[in-house]
């Protein structure tokens, strides 16, 4: 979308894909079996943990990932002691629905466990998966080739049980019981007074109402039986947001700001919040830095990573912004009127791995045609009207009527049933994707989705396997929807739409900004101020020229440096000690192609880890993890 912000955007440098030669150097690769789907990195002593798996889009969490299946997938542990040759020694099998999303890991010395701890987020990625222990998983990795699981924080299960070693018994014994909510991000840290804790999110818990909120705080020092000591936020708060076309606030990652005892918290469309957990049995909230609720930004607070940096603190916040146009949809009626709305393309439109479906493809990047109007649009057990009906709804398949013809025209259906349309069955709901296939079928050019749920604005996260779409899909708010159809169809006959409008329509993107990463100045706790919004070379290209995601993921600092991973635009390195940060160097690896052939062929470096050797203050290799081809090892010179 084209941000209409109250912020100073900064674009970076354009730098090329290769390697500045005084800063990072390409010294190994490890494509880690060949297997794809790699994740965030850790490193613990000279081993780097490489987490695993993708997560289907739904509520804060729609992107690429939807709506590909999810495999079963190895957590990998790496031996780094000779960056130059790092070898795979060990591997954590997940089952298939499962993901690692997030890992940490720190040496620990307890009197309970002394040795090196891994924390493992696992989340689920597919409904198959409820019936896995999921929740955040403890290893002890002191010899990586033989990790060893030591327990289980249950994460506000159905049904909790005593011990939190896994009690669902082991995969696929299919208990009935949910052992254990997905947990998405974690990190591990050592309190001032000795305890180790893991912080860890689970997005909406809040919302949901939960046992507990969002952001979990955790003893672990004894990892064989975690115990909870408090969650954030205490009460129930709304998850919908009135921003962009992913609307949620929800808490996505929670790290230990510099400080050491304040929890920094990106809370998507809710922007940063800072959270005193000196006590962390009771944390305290100390301020917020709102987005705002206009509806052209999307916010995405995402990842965060902090610093303090010449007498400023300092906080690195990656937006998941993964929408690279913004798309609309304008409507001409024979009066001569125009209304213009915002349309919120899905996922499986945006990274069609066809180009078939975007919309930026067609001539002038838009399609100009008459609108019809086909209620919901829901095929039956065979995907056929029974014309003999008349075009009623079909109660014995779910079938709704096409009260319209569609041939050659954009199609407007309603997500949900709507009881002032009686030509439409509200029957069993049918997926997005096999309503578009229908309406496909039938010569439409594209489907426009009206959101009809009062509770949830713009949204948008098909379901269904779009495999085969060739026309592009939208949804548009509800309030547009409503107005849209009492224009398009404002009575139905026998199961016909009588005395509606002729009307044509366009739908057409434009120029739009992938997320970027906003630094924060926290010096003063009780009101931080953005500095800035930094993107990368890509971020605004438009037509996109391909299907790689140009937005942030988690930093990583050290000293006044800080370490970015950008997904398609690789590594950019960035440099802390002046008013607003500037690139110093910047690292892109090869396209490659998925192994399992579901994502598109092209970079996503997904995590970044430090390496440092022997007594050296600051690291001397960088760990660059990229889903589809494995890891990087790069030395970092110049320091």
């Amino acid at each position: 979308m084209i941000r209409m912000r109250f912020l100073s955007l900064f674009l970076f440098a354009l730098a090329s894909r290769t390697v500045e030669a005084q800063q990072l150097r390409l010294v190994a690769h490890n494509d880690l079996g060949g297997t794809g789907l790699h994740g965030a990195v850790a490193v613990v002593g000279n081993t780097a943990i490489v987490a695993a798996g993708i997560m289907p889009a739904g509520g804060v969490h729609a992107h690429l990932y939807n709506p590909y299946a999810c495999a079963p997938v190895d957590i990998k542990l790496v031996d780094v002691s000779r960056p130059a040759s790092p070898k795979l020694v060990g591997r954590i099998r997940l089952p298939g629905g499962m993901a690692a999303n997030d890992v940490s890991a720190r040496t620990v010395r307890t009197p309970a466990f002394a040795g090196d701890l891994l924390a493992v987020a696992l989340t689920m990625c597919g409904a198959s998966s409820v019936h896995y222990d999921r929740g955040i998983a403890y290893f002890d990795i002191s010899d990586p080739a033989r990790p060893q699981m030591l327990g289980r924080y249950q994460a506000d299960g159905d049904s909790v049980r005593a011990d939190s070693i896994p009690s669902c018994g082991a995969p696929p014994a299919l208990s009935p019981e949910r052992c254990a909510a997905s947990q998405h991000t974690v990190q591990l840290i050592e309190f001032a007074d000795g305890r180790v804790l893991s912080l860890s999110t689970e997005p909406g818990a809040s919302a949901s109402n939960f046992p507990s909120g969002d952001v979990r705080i955790v003893d672990v020092t004894d990892p064989r039986r975690p115990v909870q000591l408090s969650s954030f936020p205490a009460r129930k708060e709304p998850i919908f947001s009135s921003n962009g076309c992913r609307p949620f606030r929800a808490a996505h990652d929670a790290r230990l700001g510099p400080d050491g005892k304040t929890v920094l918290i990106a809370f998507y469309d809710g922007g940063l919040i800072s959270v005193d957990a000196a006590r962390p049995e009771l944390p305290v909230r100390l301020a917020h830095l709102d987005f705002g609720t206009d509806r052209m930004v999307e916010g995405n607070a995402g990842y965060i990573a902090s610093a303090s940096v010449n007498g400023r603190s300092l906080a690195l916040v990656s937006e998941q912004d993964w929408l690279p146009v913004e798309t609309e949809l304008e409507i001409a009626s024979a009066d001569g009127n125009v209304l213009s709305m915002p349309a919120c393309e899905a996922v499986f439109t945006l990274y069609d791995p066809e180009r078939d479906s975007q919309i930026y493809n067609r001539a002038g990047s838009q399609i100009d045609a008459e609108i019809t109007y086909l209620g919901r649009g829901c095929p039956g057990g065979d995907g056929m009207v029974d014309h003999a009906m008349d075009g009623m709804h079909d109660m014995a398949t779910g079938a709704d009527a096409y009260v319209s013809g569609s041939a050659g025209k954009l199609v407007m259906i309603d997500r949900s049933a709507q009881p002032s349309q009686p030509g439409v069955g509200a029957g069993p709901g049918c997926s997005i994707a096999a309503r578009v296939k229908r309406a496909q079928s039938e010569g439409a050019l594209g489907v426009i989705v009206a959101q009809t749920a009062a509770s949830s604005p713009q949204a948008f996260s098909p379901d269904g396997d779009p495999t085969d779409l060739a026309i592009p899909t939208v949804q548009i708010d509800k309030s547009d929807g409503d107005r849209l159809r009492s224009r398009l169809c404002p009575t139905i006959e026998s199961g016909r739409c009588v005395r509606g409008e002729t009307m044509r329509a366009r739908l057409r993107d434009k120029p739009g900004t992938f997320g970027g990463l906003r630094v924060i100045d926290l010096t003063d706790p009780a009101a931080p101020r953005l500095v800035t919004v930094l993107h990368s070379p890509s971020a605004a290209t438009f037509p996109p020229r391909d299907l790689g995601v140009y937005a942030p993921n988690r930093a990583v600092i050290d000293g006044h440096v800080a370490f970015v991973p950008w997904n398609s635009d690789g590594v950019r390195v960035l440099d802390l000690t002046g008013p607003v940060p500037a690139e110093i160097a910047a690292f892109v690896p090869p396209d490659r192609p998925d192994p399992t052939g579901q994502l598109p062929a092209k970079t996503y470096v997904v995590g970044v880890a430090l390496l440092k050797a022997g007594s050296s203050p600051h690291a001397t290799h960088l760990l660059v993890s990229d889903l589809n081809s494995g890891l990087y090892v790069l030395e970092i010179r110049g320091r």
